[in-house]
């Protein structure tokens, strides 16, 4: 390397990278683990302790070569080295000496640390879970200030943060009092590239091209980032540039939605029962799913980012930084859709079980739909963030410090569209199984044998079923036009100011306090409208007739290449041209207006934080610190939405299903909640190598917005009881629209319902580690931690509640088309809770260890134990905590030198409980309907292999390659299930496949 100025030496030696310097002499930094950043230095003919002067007049007459030194273990030094310096205990990823993080990408290098998992979407990692709890437990931090997020959650997906704009990330699993507490799991704090931290100046260029195996296309890579230091290191500025065009492909198998599963007994062939029409059923009951949908998502996303960090140090007083951060998705996302939908078969009664088998559980309907759905969307999806502040000293003892940062999301979904093919009253086969759902069409001669019955054409025990030919595209009849626009908004500005008085008292380092706020608002608006488009909205247009008219044997169409789909697919170019001739119809058809699904799904949430903190730290004695004190926090939060019923299969003769859509705007709901949160940490280094902390701290996690939010939404078949009558059903084919009026809203239908009452959960965290730092080839920690939590939050599925007792207060009063008593009480209600009490127990343990031949291992295990008590009107028997897994591992085997490195990932991550089914007091757990464990709904556990090579050709090059998903895994849920249904039902499963991905970083200096 070229001489540099030795100005680069004495900032390296104010970071505590010793220059103890002879004549010849070569630093190795073979110092405690202290040094931030590991460099290896000749200096030669430079006295020791020189003063700045004489060193700069040395630096004029001799050479000075730096030799860096990179690579896996000199990176998992300076991260360690950062986890030390840390208040709390926590977890650090770290770059090498020339920026690189030893993984491409945030999630897979969060997924190596200790208790850290991650949940996947399209391939590659997204949402963090911390010692098994979920992400909605966790919270995600860009420099220390709170990232905005899109989608009903308050997760953030890492997926939106490029590894390549990034200086650092950290974990932080206990936290002091001046941090913010809303995080129980834990909290993510990425940190942009800074040149002060860095400590020179550097540029470099990376290209990488991923190549997915199950898309097989390639997405190319390029990045740009670097620092500078100017004006005698006054000015350090930290940038990044990156982009990224991404083809993934997900093939999907899913239960479609949150609808729980269903009975199935057969009814069909039996005698009728002594009350005239009603089918007396017959034979074993099983449980089964409500619907299936084959799914294959082919996504082109567009990534690009950019940051930038000014910082500003005039003197050794004072300090000030801006920082900004921008990143942006366009995508384009097809979306192949075949859905069959079970729950169109009527109940036990209806004539529509065909056929049941208890052992194998296989099952026949009839009259049911199957759906055939090309769906186009596009959007962006932005997310700027910026902060300014500053820190100050006052006089010979005070420090001042302060931010105001802002992060906003918007996310703008454009001219989504969806077309959509039918076939109706079909006959249908129909097997739930844990990895699958197995769902096609039958000739009634195919039912009639399977169900033991004589079938005769001419008199059939279908009735007008099976009358269609699934075979037969010309019977797909293009029924449906979706058109879309939307918009989300998630936006928080925050504010703190801290003050620190020092002190140099035995017993007393500093007394610290200050105050925070923060304000955010998350809004969600469509513009949707979803309709069977008729020729007379037309205008009399010839092509737009001809469209609206059309069905599927009317277009060219394929079955895609590898995929599971019974049904062939119209090209994409034949969807554009449907939508292009009819979307004409659209004022006509819908009255110029708004389908209640623009509605439904609105909402406005405002949510205003203060908090105040005071601490201080005291020193117990020469090896043993207290960090103590206590934070106050006060959260305003309050919600608008809607009350909606939406029955597009529900029609009145004279009246039509549109007289069922209904849209009220509810009344605001709100509610304050405050809390103190106590904490003391301990922190003891009684030798050099090890360090024991210990703490006792208090913390909270807010409910999603989609849990909270207010909204209440009748979204299946509406049973309504005639007047005085308990005879309910859903079709009432010879009321008309005034005949309703008196009709009264049955028990039996189902209400997903928000709860803006909900209160964050509050939780008493208590962790104790040692760390033992016995050489630089050495690492060894255990950990053990119990989180004591009050309110949990948990989603319920299906219990018994009364209108009155809800948390919102419905305007039923204004649904004039039929009668929705105050005191109705529905027997399906799913809702989020506060619990009572829950509690996590676990240990952690990493081993790392580096040998002489160039080897090395890298592991970490967490294991858990939780349990969580529900309200006897829920669950009578405990549950572990959703979102928590029992065992998470990793393992990496690897071998470097100063040219090549390779390793060998293995990540694991057991079952989580993700959805509670209701069984409440005073019901029998032999009772499936009423006792719903079956409902429970998990995710399974996974095992990933991944292989990472990397290979320096000289100082300025360096190439890498990566394997990821060796093992093929997917990403499987399932609900519960029991003896009725065989046991585990699959919810949804999605495959990703491997990706492979080769890439060069040039480092320009």
């Amino acid at each position: 390397m070229k001489p540099v100025q030795v100005e680069a030496l004495l900032f390296a030696s104010t970071l505590a990278i010793p220059l103890m310097c002879t004549s010849s002499q070569t630093i190795a930094a073979e110092e405690k683990n202290a040094e931030p950043e590991i460099v290896q230095q000749t200096i030669t003919n430079l006295p020791n302790q020189e003063s700045e002067e004489n060193i700069n007049n040395t630096a004029n007459e001799q050479e000075i070569e730096i030799v860096e030194v990179v690579g896996i273990k000199q990176a998992d030094l300076k991260a360690r080295d950062l986890e030390r310096e840390k208040n709390g205990f926590s977890s650090v990823i770290a770059t090498d000496d020339i920026g690189n993080f030893v993984d491409q990408n945030v999630a897979e290098s969060l997924r190596r640390l200790p208790g850290v998992t991650l949940q996947r979407s399209e391939g590659e990692g997204k949402f963090v879970s911390v010692r098994g709890l979920g992400p909605g437990f966790v919270s995600v931090n860009l420099n220390g200030s709170e990232l905005s997020g899109v989608g009903d959650d308050r997760k953030v997906g890492l997926d939106a943060i490029p590894a390549d704009i990034l200086g650092s990330i950290e974990v932080l699993k206990t936290l002091t009092p001046d941090q913010n507490l809303n995080s129980i799991g834990g909290t993510v704090n990425v940190k942009a590239i800074s040149a002060y931290d860095r400590g020179k100046s550097s540029l470099k260029f990376r290209a990488q091209d991923s190549y997915s195996q199950l898309r097989e296309e390639h997405s190319p890579k390029f990045s740009l980032d670097g620092t500078q230091l100017l004006l005698d290191k006054k000015v350090g500025v930290g940038f990044a540039l990156s982009t990224e065009n991404r083809k993934t492909q997900v093939d999907e198998i899913r239960h479609h939605s949150t609808t729980e599963m269903r009975f199935y007994q057969a009814d069909i062939g039996f005698e009728d029962t002594d009350e005239g029409n009603a089918l007396q059923a017959s034979g074993p009951e099983i449980l089964g799913p409500s619907q299936l949908e084959l799914r294959r998502e082919v996504a082109n996303r567009k990534r690009r980012a950019a940051s930038l960090n000014l910082e500003f140090k005039p003197n050794d007083l004072s300090y000030y930084y801006v920082r900004g951060n921008l990143t942006k998705f366009s995508d384009e996302d097809i979306a192949l859709r075949e859905f069959y939908d079970f729950q169109d078969a009527g109940g036990v009664g209806s004539g529509e079980i065909a056929y049941v088998n208890g052992d194998t559980k296989e099952f026949i309907l009839t009259d049911i739909d199957i759906f055939h759905q090309y769906f186009i969307q596009g959007g962006d999806t932005t997310t700027k963030s910026f902060s300014i502040g500053g820190e100050n000293k006052l006089g010979d003892t005070w420090v001042l410090d302060y931010e105001y940062a802002q992060s906003q999301t918007t996310d703008e979904s454009l001219n989504d569209r969806r077309v959509q093919f039918r076939e109706r009253d079909l006959i249908v086969y129909g097997q739930g199984l844990r990895d699958n759902i197995i769902g096609r069409a039958v000739t009634p001669e195919e039912a009639a044998e399977l169900g033991g019955f004589d079938y005769d054409p001419e008199n059939s025990i279908f009735g007008t079923s099976g009358s269609g030919d699934a075979s037969q595209m010309s019977n797909f009849q293009f029924d449906n036009l979706f058109l879309e626009d939307g918009t989300r908004e998630d936006k928080i500005k925050n504010g703190e100011i801290n003050l620190t008085k020092e002190y140099f008292l035995p017993h007393l380092n500093y007394i610290k306090g200050g105050v925070a706020f923060s304000n955010r608002s998350h809004v969600r608006d469509k513009n949707r409208a979803s309709y069977d488009p008729s020729s007379d909205d037309c205008n009399g247009d010839p092509v737009c007739i001809e469209v609206v008219n059309s069905n599927h044997a009317d277009y060219p169409s394929a079955i895609p290449e590898n995929s599971n789909f019974f049904y062939p697919f119209v090209n994409q170019d034949q969807i554009e041209y449907i939508v292009a001739s009819s979307k004409i119809t659209r004022e006509s058809a819908t009255n110029n207006e708004l389908s209640i699904d623009s509605t439904k799904e609105d909402y406005t949430i405002i949510e205003d934080t203060k908090a105040a903190y005071l601490m201080a730290e005291v020193p117990l004695n020469d090896d043993l610190i207290l960090i103590a004190g206590v934070r106050y926090a006060e959260t305003e939060f309050s919600s608008t939405g809607f009350l909606s019923l939406e029955n597009d299969d529900f029609e009145f003769n004279g009246a039509g299903s549109g007289s069922l859509d209904i849209a009220i705007p509810l009344p605001e709901a709100s509610i304050t909640y405050s809390e103190y949160y106590p904490s003391a940490h301990l922190r003891y280094e009684p030798t050099e190598d090890i360090l024991v902390r210990a703490s006792i701290w208090s913390s909270y996690t807010r409910p999603s917005f989609k849990q909270a939010r207010a909204f209440a939404k009748f979204d299946q078949d509406i049973e309504l009881c005639p007047p005085a009558s308990d005879d309910c059903d859903d079709s009432q084919g010879s009321a008309n629209v005034r005949q309703l009026q008196d009709y009264i809203l049955g028990s039996n239908n189902t209400l997903d319902v928000g709860n803006p009452n909900l209160v964050a959960m509050t939780s008493v965290n208590y962790d104790a580690s040692i760390g033992w730092y016995p050489s630089k080839n050495l690492f060894m920690e255990a950990a053990i931690f119990y989180k004591d939590i009050d309110n949990f939050i948990v989603d319920v599925n299906g219990i018994t509640q009364s209108l009155e007792d809800l948390p919102l207060s419905l305007p039923v009063a204004q649904v004039t088309e039929f009668v929705i008593p105050q005191n109705l009480v529905l027997n399906d209600v799913n809702i989020t809770l506060n619990g009572d009490k829950a509690y996590v127990v676990g240990v952690e343990l990493s081993y790392n260890q580096y040998f002489d031949n160039g080897f090395f291992l890298q592991s970490n295990m967490t294991f858990l134990d939780s349990e969580a008590e529900l309200d006897d009107s829920i669950r009578v028997s405990n549950v572990p905590l959703p979102d928590q897994a029992d065992t998470t591992a990793n393992l990496t085997f690897g071998w470097e030198n100063n040219v090549f490195s390779f390793r060998l990932i293995g990540n694991h991550r057991a079952k989580i409980l993700e959805e509670v089914g209701a069984c409440p007091t005073g019901v029998s757990e032999s009772d499936t309907r009423a006792c719903k464990y079956w409902s429970d709904r998990y995710q399974d556990a996974i095992t990933t292999i991944d292989f990472k090579a990397r290979y320096r050709i000289n100082d300025q090059i360096n190439m890498y390659f990566d394997a990821v998903n060796l093992t093929d895994e997917s990403d499987l849920r399932y609900f519960q299930g029991n003896a009725q249904s065989g046991g585990n039902i699959l919810y949804q499963k999605e495959e990703y496949g491997k990706t492979f991905q080769i890439g060069v970083d040039y480092k320009f200096y």
